[in-house]
This record gives C-alpha cells, sequence and structure tokens, in this order.
C-alpha cells in the first residue's frame, strides 16, 4: 500500500504492475492484489535464484506502467539473491 500510495502523489495512477518472482512467498501475490496490482511473474532458474534476464525483459515490457517488484528474501528456497543489487538497479533505472 506505501508503493501505490507513494506513485499516486506522483499522479502516476497507472503504475499497477507488480513483478513478483516464482520463488516469493504466496503472501507476496496475495498483498499485490489487495492493492488492485496487476501480478506478473518473473522466472528463477534452477537454484531458486531470480531469472535476471527474465526481469530486464519483463521490466523493458511493462515498464510505464511498472509499480514494483516484490521478493521474499531470502526466497522460499533459502537463497540469498547474489544479484539482488542488480536487479534492484534495473528496477530503479528503467521501471520508472
Amino acid at each position: 500500500m506505501a508503493i501505490k500510495k507513494y506513485h499516486e502523489s506522483r499522479g502516476d495512477f497507472h503504475r499497477n504492475i507488480c513483478l513478483i518472482p516464482t520463488s516469493a512467498h504466496g503472501t507476496n501475490p496475495a498483498s499485490a492484489a489487495l492493492c488492485n496490482m496487476k501480478i506478473v511473474v518473473v522466472d528463477c532458474d534452477e537454484h531458486g535464484n531470480i531469472d535476471v534476464a527474465d526481469i530486464k525483459k519483463k521490466v523493458e515490457l511493462h515498464k510505464d506502467n511498472l509499480s514494483a517488484l516484490m521478493i521474499t528474501y531470502p526466497s522460499t528456497h533459502g537463497v540469498f539473491e547474489a544479484e539482488v543489487k542488480d536487479i534492484c538497479d534495473i528496477i530503479h533505472k528503467h521501471g520508472g
């Protein structure tokens, strides 16, 4: 809700896409849905890490309406994302 209110405070009412990796806890998509966000699933690799290539593709596809990335950290697989800083940079640089 904080992210949604932030975007609304800037007049960005169209930002309704929440990227959620398959490794996230099940409450993540539920929380996003409660805020009327559209959930876009991001793939993970065979070790449970967020697939950086897939997140780049989804950020580019949804950049005009991207609101947030919601991850569980560590993931439900017990993985601490080695690329978490790069992933955050991708979201903030290209996601608006």
